[in-house]
Order: structure tokens, then C-alpha cells, then sequence
């Protein structure tokens, strides 16, 4: 990444990179996340990658803890299944080799 960030701003070559975030990303089938209560607990999950934005979104609407259900925008909403995902996520290194081949060519 730091390739493509100095293609398109040249001038950043000598700013350090403190921090970059890597890991496991869970996704849902139509990318949309979820949030509510299961079992008594709130969750917030599914970012699809985009935890870093939707997750401060959702951080910032405490009406479930108070008990109010109807202001979640994404409350309720179905949890499909993904196509022939069973168990450990089988799919992920070929997923990771084609955007790194990507990365590469890019």
C-alpha cells in the first residue's frame, strides 16, 4: 500500500507509517453489517472491511443498552447464508492471493 499512497502523494516519501491494520475481516453475503441483541448481549459485527468506518457509526448509538430497538438502521435484517461456506473459511487464501496478485500489478 505504501507504493500506491506514494503514487498519488509523492511528497509523503519521508512520513513514517506508524500503525496499519491487518486480520481476519467478517463479511456477510450482501456486505451490509449487523447490529442488535442475541442472548443478552449487543453486537455490532459483519463490518465487511469497513469496521473502521461503520463500527464508530454504530459506537455512537447507544439506544439498544436503553432498550430502544427502533432507531437500529440495520436492525432485523436477515442473515443469509454465504454459498458453500462451511466451517473455517476455506476460501480466504485464494480471496488473499488474487488481491495481492492485484496489488502487484496495480
Amino acid at each position: 500500500m505504501r507504493k500506491q499512497m506514494l503514487d498519488m502523494f509523492p511528497q509523503l516519501a519521508d512520513v513514517e507509517i506508524d500503525y496499519c491494520w491487518g486480520g481476519l475481516v467478517g463479511c456477510t453475503q450482501d456486505r451490509y453489517p449487523r447490529a442488535g441483541t442475541a442472548a443478552g448481549l449487543i453486537y455490532g459485527m459483519g463490518y465487511s472491511g469497513h469496521g473502521a468506518q461503520l463500527s464508530t457509526l454504530i459506537g455512537n448509538v447507544p439506544d439498544i443498552a436503553m432498550g430502544r430497538t427502533d432507531t437500529n438502521p440495520i436492525g432485523g435484517m436477515d442473515w443469509n447464508a454465504v454459498p458453500l461456506h462451511t466451517g473455517k473459511p476455506w476460501f480466504l487464501p485464494m480471496v488473499g492471493s488474487y488481491y495481492r496478485l492485484k496489488d502487484m500489478l496495480a
